[in-house]
């Protein structure tokens, strides 16, 4: 069970959706949203009309996080990689690069994927943000970055994943919060209750949701989690399942 707020932030986003189509239209001019996240383009680009000229792109092929454009063509899109180097020894991740940018007052909005590898990251961001971020930016948790503009024909292969199996009782939302988070039953229904699980990148406070393959749950604080596939019963009737967890 999704909550009003989803659906109110739903209604609010088509709505500044078709306000930038609107607008590219009686302007000629491209015209820009985002970056959204996962729900939100999949929500636009089920809701708004197939047109060549509604696009969404984040920076690369395979982005994440992406914008949606209205007018535009991929030259267009006002999105800027900047990359950060730093001695590959310190074990700087996705969220370190992320709290570093939303401490200089940066909107989460502006910022599209973070690829991470040992010593170099690539921050997608839009092109208002970019000179700031060159400017203030000199540490990522604690740790002295060099920053510059990033060749995007050569992205680093995040190192911010790994495979996991779990055993579970049942695909109940509240059994796989538990073991992904290492938690009891108990405090993970506490966590679903308080708006802090995402299922395919919508709120749910249901615990008694079942989870298929595929799935992605999303747990704040802990990371995402992806339900990759079925692995057959263990020798006490359980289920056992693979997960791919983004830290």
């Amino acid at each position: 069970m999704t909550n009003a707020k989803n659906d109110a932030d739903d209604r609010l986003l088509l709505s500044k959706a078709y306000d930038a189509i609107e607008l590219s239209e009686r302007r000629n001019i491209p015209r820009f949203l985002g970056f959204l996240n996962e729900h939100e383009s999949m929500y636009l680009m089920s809701h708004l009309p197939k047109r060549a000229d509604i696009r969404f792109y984040g920076g690369y092929d395979g982005a994440v996080r992406l914008m949606l454009g209205a007018g535009a063509d991929d030259d267009s899109f006002p999105v800027t990689a900047l990359e950060f180097t730093y001695k590959p020894e310190y074990d700087l991740r996705h969220r370190d690069f992320l709290g570093a940018l939303t401490a200089l007052g940066i909107r989460r909005d502006t910022v599209g994927d973070i690829l991470t590898s040992p010593g170099r990251t690539v921050v997608f961001v839009r092109d208002d943000i970019a000179p700031f971020i060159l400017s203030n930016a000199d540490t990522v948790s604690r740790v002295g970055v060099k920053i510059g503009y990033a060749d995007t024909s050569d992205l680093p292969v995040p190192d911010d994943t790994e495979e996991l199996t779990f055993t579970l009782s049942s695909l109940r939302l509240d059994a796989f919060v538990a073991r992904a988070a290492n938690l009891s039953r108990d405090k993970a229904a506490v966590l679903i209750h308080t708006d802090m699980v995402a299922v395919d990148h919508v709120t749910v406070n249901d615990t008694a949701a079942r989870l298929r393959e595929g799935a992605v749950v999303t747990i704040r604080r802990y990371g995402k989690f992806v339900l990759t596939g079925s692995l057959g019963e263990s020798r006490k009737g359980k289920l056992r399942i693979a997960v791919t967890h983004y830290k």
